[in-house]
């Protein structure tokens, strides 16, 4: 059996499956049901339109001629016999709520550096090189310092819902195929679903997890309370000392 094909661009899809194709975008998952595409045209070497039976249209970019052309094959052999003339109706769109929205992270991402761009320039402009070198590293200090606490104060978070409501359950040693061991434990809930806890420091056949039994996604590997305060005493301290050092860098021209 062939696997399906699937047309990329980007972090856009497009997947034929057995009776649908799935079009899914940054934002959004659009399932039309084979039976509802009336043709599929050409239009450049790596961009195609799905014309529906109502006369709808819906693009489709590839990456790349070579998959465009065959996924264009695979696409017109699939499309059945006979055809629904409801089109679009049939036609599901959803918004995916976990979808990354990669416009605005680029749009941030772009301000940032332009921000960080114009702050070293004025530094170098009104304090001179030596200002502009030591405030061009003291910021990445700085934004390394912000995560390091974020990190920290999440972790505490999940530690400390964990331990109203966690349950606690044996995990498992995972292992390749290959019979050699991952850096993993899997474990499972009260609902037969599996997860991964990372645990790369243990050589031990079993480990003990925490999960919360409302969102599962989360758990951390249980462990002695003067451990867990030595770790996390240190990784505070260590987070603070580098966002102490970059807030420095970054005031030290204008003070």
């Amino acid at each position: 059996m062939l696997s399906p094909q699937i047309l990329t661009k980007g972090t856009d899809t497009a997947a034929l499956e057995a009776d649908r194709l799935v079009i899914t975008t940054a934002a959004t998952r659009k399932e039309i049901p084979l039976a509802v595409v009336h043709e599929v045209r050409r239009d450049s070497e790596t961009s195609l339109t799905v014309v529906l039976t109502d006369g709808v249209t819906h693009s489709v970019t590839g990456g790349n001629p070579t998959a465009t052309a065959l996924f264009h094959t695979a696409l017109d052999a699939a499309l059945p016999e006979e055809r629904d003339p409801a089109g679009s109706s049939l036609v599901t769109v959803e918004d995916d709520p976990g979808a990354i929205p990669w416009p605005k992270v680029f749009a941030w991402g772009a301000l940032f550096v332009a921000a960080y761009a114009g702050y070293v320039w004025w530094t170098a402009v009104a304090h001179g090189g030596a200002m502009a070198v030591l405030a061009f590293f003291a910021a990445f200090g700085t934004l390394i310092g912000l995560l390091g606490v974020f990190a920290v104060v999440s972790n505490l978070r999940d530690r400390w819902t964990l331990h109203r409501r966690g349950i606690t359950v044996r995990a498992t040693a995972d292992h390749y195929p290959n019979g050699k061991r991952s850096q993993y434990y899997t474990f499972t809930d009260t609902h037969g679903n599996e997860y991964s806890q990372h645990a790369s420091s243990n050589t031990t056949p079993h480990i003990h997890v925490v999960y919360d039994p409302q969102a599962p996604g989360r758990h951390v590997q249980r462990k002695w309370l003067p451990l867990l305060i030595t770790q996390y005493a240190f990784g505070s301290l260590a987070a603070l000392g580098v966002l102490a050092l970059g807030l420095w860098g970054v005031l030290a021209p204008y003070v």
